[in-house]
């Protein structure tokens, strides 16, 4: 039901920066975040897209469809998702999801060149430590609590929400 179901064309204009062959890459990621929300009903998730965050809050406007979809779909309604030290728990879902080094979900904002998108790598290369990636997250080395695996982590407690792959600096295991 969630693969095949085609969001209100209202939804559309929260996307109004990306082109028409750039939207249903969009969609298509959202529908990756409502299998997991559908898959993981008690999981406390994050949010790791900012494209697929701004097609989520425009279809919640949309009250009787996102009503009637969350309601077949997952269910429930769904939760807004911000806990961002949820990040790691997010990516194991996804890749579950979609059996791929980064899944769409954690790839679509770089693969659109999204303005203020959030950017993953799934490993740094770094074993034992992590290596900072200008303006992006290192998945490797994320912690259930969304801290680095290694003493004196970069960031020693979760980011706010939106925070992940943003603000010019270095991001390896947030």
């Amino acid at each position: 039901m969630i693969d095949a179901y085609a969001f209100p064309a209202g939804v559309r204009f929260a996307l109004s920066d990306l082109d028409a062959a750039q939207i249903p890459v969009a969609e298509a990621a959202a529908r990756q975040w409502f299998r997991l929300a559908a898959r993981h009903p008690r999981a406390t998730m994050s949010m790791p897209s900012a494209v697929v965050d701004r097609l989520w809050l425009a279809f919640q406007r949309h009250d009787r469809e996102y009503a009637e979809f969350t309601k077949s779909a997952v269910g429930r309604p769904v939760p807004y998702p911000a806990a961002p030290g949820a990040l790691a728990a997010t990516y194991r879902f996804a890749r579950d999801d979609e059996p791929a080094e980064l899944p769409l979900l954690f790839r679509v904002d770089k693969e659109l060149a999204v303005d203020g998108g959030r950017h993953y790598i799934a490993d740094c290369g770094g074993r034992g430590e992590c290596f900072p990636v200008r303006d992006t997250t290192c998945l490797q080395h994320l912690t259930g609590l969304g801290r680095a695996t290694r003493g004196g982590a970069m960031r020693s407690s979760p980011m706010p929400p939106g925070a992940e792959g943003s603000g010019g600096g270095s991001a390896c295991g947030a």
